[in-house]
């Protein structure tokens, strides 16, 4: 009886779970595809009352996007930008020191050691320096440049070295030329002073420092390069000078009435330029020959001579003839054989 009973339970539980499955709903295609494209919210037709108004979820997300209003960028300080205050000292004035320090990047002290120095330079040569002082990561903001400072603020005076010094990263820094004759400065003249100046300023480790070691090196190198312009100078005018005096040269001779003139030229100036090397290379090539027969003459003197030395054959089985032969002799080693050749031999003194 109670086997009978579970068996019936059982059934009763198995049917209703077939009926519960077959009652539970199932996706479509169309669902699926909706849902994936977001025009199907799942669950909304359990907390809307109509289904047909819920919009759509992609409108949802869009509605909500258009809002919310985007703040305001709020304004972003780099410390890498220079402080408007300090451009007109920088760039749109004349300055009035060897050193330009508005940020006052230096200390007083430092300050003041580098001022003595450039002013000591400017006095002893006729190239200047202007140096222009900025913090290691600062960026000149445009049109700003070396060049454009050169050009707006320096051409028309003396000849000037504008340096950029970026304190603490003379990786950094710039040169450039200004002024009377800056055109005739080469780019390799300006890259090879550069390279040099930041070679030795890299050799120091405090910012100070490498500022020093970099004037000191480049007030070197401005010193060569105005003693070569000064020879080039030098040799221009000398160059002019000798052009003139060849084009200006005239002779007048003058014959029954009838006058004759005679052009100097260019190679007469150049066999005067270059008299003094033709005189010592003729110098040069007398002495050269002198030498080479003086010692000619001196192994002709000393040199020996040598006579092979052979026997004679025999003639009729003797070994030399009756009393007479042929003796060679040398009295003089300074005369030839053949001058001595006529010299006999007294042949009655072997008997």
């Amino acid at each position: 009886m109670k086997g009978r009973l579970f068996s019936i339970v059982m059934t009763m539980l198995v049917l209703c779970g077939q009926v519960s499955a077959e009652s539970l709903p199932s996706w479509s295609n169309e669902d699926r595809a909706r849902l994936s494209r977001g025009e199907l919210i799942v669950g909304a037709d359990i907390l809307v009352e109509d289904p047909q108004k819920i919009p759509p979820k992609a409108q949802i997300v869009e509605e909500d996007v258009l809002l919310i209003e985007p703040p305001e960028p709020e304004p972003v300080f780099d410390p890498e930008l220079i402080a408007d205050e300090f451009l007109p000292v920088y760039f749109l004035s004349y300055p009035e020191d060897y050193l330009v320090d508005p940020q006052r990047l230096l200390s007083m002290q430092e300050a003041l050691d580098r001022k003595v120095f450039l002013e000591y330079h400017a006095d002893d040569s006729e190239l200047d320096m202007r140096m222009y002082l900025f913090d290691e990561n600062q960026k000149i903001p445009d049109p700003y440049t070396i060049e454009w400072l050169c050009r707006e603020r320096y051409a028309d005076g003396p000849l000037t070295a504008v340096v950029f010094c970026y304190l603490g990263d003379p990786r950094r820094s710039q040169l450039a030329f200004g002024g009377e004759g800056a055109a005739e400065v080469s780019p390799r003249q300006v890259r090879r002073m550069l390279e040099s100046t930041k070679i030795k300023a890299m050799e120091k480790s405090d910012p100070a420092a490498q500022l020093e070691a970099f004037i000191v090196q480049l007030s070197i190198r401005l010193y060569w390069l105005e003693k070569e312009r000064g020879e080039s100078r030098a040799v221009a005018a000398a160059n002019e000078d000798d052009a003139a005096n060849g084009l200006s040269l005239y002779f007048e001779a003058h014959s029954g009435g009838d006058s004759m003139i005679l052009r100097g030229d260019e190679p007469i100036a150049m066999i005067k330029a270059y008299s003094g090397y033709m005189v010592a290379g003729l110098l040069g090539l007398l002495s050269l020959s002198g030498g080479i027969w003086l010692g000619w003459s001196l192994w002709s003197r000393t040199r020996i001579y040598h006579f092979p030395v052979f026997d004679p054959p025999e003639r009729l089985g003797a070994k030399y003839a009756a009393g007479v032969g042929a003796v060679l002799a040398f009295h003089s080693e300074l005369g030839s054989p053949s001058n001595q050749r006529s010299q006999s031999s007294n042949y009655l003194t072997r008997i």
